[in-house]
């Protein structure tokens, strides 16, 4: 610190130096010129130039957008400003660099160390980029993948498969490793001369098991595939100190598709069809697209390709229905009856849906009643920014009562629905961690309307034998629970309280847990996980 006070007053002799070159509306007190700074950090001085860029990432960078000109910029021609940037374009266009790679987070910062180093400073040589820079590069992810490594021992981690076939036709399983902090690939295996059944599974699954550590370990997700299932039924059999988990997106996309069967919801089906038929004339013809956008959705799309196919279909679905009025004034447009789709066959026939057919748009809600509530679940399982395991139990349980109030809590119209939720959570999506993370969290536990504690709990106890075999431990963890039901001591505080819904559960337990620390460290290892194995799709 005392090293970058003593730039920072040198800075301010030459930013004086240079105000007084400039003029007087210049002043040196209100302007201030980066690069004179960092060039005055010698090149040795590696770990105070770390420092200064670490401070430097609180304040708005120069090129961003908005940001003030520094000096030397504003004092350039509007000529010269344009013969750069044109000059850049053209590197751009003929190393053909895809326009999205601007967008990159690291783009803009690049240019904040070009600006900074001045007109003396060249550009990166080849031998740089695949030489000495890649090593450093390569050490600094290696660096970054150890910090995530040691988090492991104490807040868990959860092992994720997926196995999927890419672009040449190769099955492979991709392995992920998922901490609140990140996740982390480990590793791709090439299963193409493999007998994917439960045996062989197994021993790759044991594999990687052991190369992150059985003792980190908190629960293994796959997928429902059988193999994959009985694979993970039989290492958590072997090693009785973790789960072996399904992927919750992976479900809730069978229930989805499970709606969406001709031969048990024919009506859903029927309305899924329409809806593809005028999403795919729309997106199929750039004309009537960019009608769409420029004078009737303001941009927006009816399409969110998602991971999951049959969300797509229901999201598509819902945006319909958003757009109605939207849609009927495109198709009944002059625009529209001018044009040549509007004497098609196909475009008669989408507009005959669009402005006819009142029983797909009565069809459309009835699909938005059933599917809004389990994509809102989809959703929240399929965010890596916050570990999902304490709000999953409760989500599907919401998702339920919300399909029952959409259809008036009458028995025999949501009862169909409801039997197929029921039937994939009891039967293959339940988890005793699932009820470990309800009764865990706060938000949700101590809600006065909460009336699942019988269930919860024996998911609790259940997960409490299997993650923490001492039973001196298992002991002095029950006695505490005691205390967090009662809401006793630390967790009887006002502020706790007060912050039981506005806390994520596993800052909740880091800061009112300490009078119970074997419980604190149980409740936020469990609450810690993800819930399901999305992120390895296509890695």
């Amino acid at each position: 610190m005392q090293q970058l006070l003593s730039e920072i007053r040198k800075g301010k002799e030459k930013r004086k130096r240079l105000g007084d070159m400039v003029g007087s509306q210049c002043g040196s007190q209100t302007f201030v010129e980066e690069d004179d700074e960092i060039e005055e950090i010698p090149q040795s001085q590696s770990h105070v130039a770390q420092q200064k860029r670490n401070i430097n990432s609180y304040f708005v960078p120069r090129t961003t957008l908005g940001a003030h000109k520094t000096t030397k910029r504003a004092l350039q021609s509007k000529e010269k400003q344009e013969a750069a940037k044109m000059a850049i374009a053209r590197w751009w266009y003929d190393a053909n660099v895809p326009f999205h790679a601007a967008r990159s987070k690291y783009y803009l910062s690049m240019w904040d160390a070009i600006t900074s180093m001045g007109p003396s400073f060249k550009g990166l040589s080849y031998h740089d980029l695949r030489g000495s820079l890649l090593k450093y590069a390569v050490k600094e992810v290696n660096e970054w993948l150890l910090s995530l490594k040691s988090t492991w021992s104490t807040n868990g981690c959860s092992i994720q498969a997926d196995g999927w076939t890419n672009q040449r036709q190769q099955p492979i399983i991709n392995f992920l490793v998922y901490c609140p902090r990140g996740s982390m690939f480990l590793k791709s295996i090439d299963t193409s001369g493999l007998t994917k059944d439960a045996e062989t599974l197994e021993r790759m699954f044991d594999e990687v098991v052991k190369e992150v550590g059985v003792e980190n370990v908190v629960q293994f997700i796959t997928d429902n595939d059988a193999s994959y299932k009985a694979a993970g039924k039989r290492l958590e059999a072997k090693y009785i100190t973790f789960f072996w988990s399904p992927c919750a997106a992976h479900y809730i996309d069978l229930m989805l598709e499970n709606f969406s069967d001709a031969r048990y919801f024919p009506v859903i089906d029927t309305t899924i069809r329409k809806a593809r038929k005028v999403t795919k004339f729309i997106y199929n013809h750039s004309w009537v697209l960019a009608l769409m956008r420029r004078d009737y959705t303001n941009g927006r799309d009816l399409c969110h390709p998602v991971v999951t196919r049959f969300a797509t279909h229901f999201l598509s679905i819902q945006c319909l229905l958003k757009f109605k009025n939207e849609l009927r004034q495109m198709f009944t447009s002059d625009a529209w009856v001018a044009s040549r789709f509007a004497r098609s066959s196909v475009g008669k026939e989408i507009c005959e849906i669009i402005l006819e057919d009142k029983e797909f748009w009565f069809n459309c809600i009835l699909v938005v009643k059933i599917s809004e509530p389990l994509v809102r679940v989809l959703r929240l399982v399929d965010n890596e920014e916050k570990p999902s395991m304490g709000y999953l139990y409760e989500a599907i349980d919401k998702a339920n009562e919300t399909i029952k109030k959409n259809f008036n809590n009458r028995l025999s119209h949501y009862m169909p629905y409801i039997n197929v939720i029921d039937a994939r959570l009891d039967k293959q999506l339940y988890s005793p961690l699932h009820a470990a993370g309800c009764f865990l969290n706060p938000s949700i536990y101590f809600k006065p309307s909460f009336n699942k504690q019988t269930t919860v709990t024996r998911g609790l106890l259940n997960t409490l034998t299997t993650l923490i075999p001492d039973e001196d431990k298992q002991d002095l963890i029950s006695s505490q629970l005691e205390e967090y039901k009662k809401a006793i001591g630390t967790f009887d505080m006002s502020l706790a309280i007060r912050q039981r819904e506005k806390l994520n559960p596993v800052a909740w337990w880091d800061q009112f847990g300490t009078d119970a620390l074997e419980l604190q460290k149980f409740a936020i290892r469990v609450l810690s996980q993800c819930t399901s194995a999305t992120e390895c799709e296509g890695n």
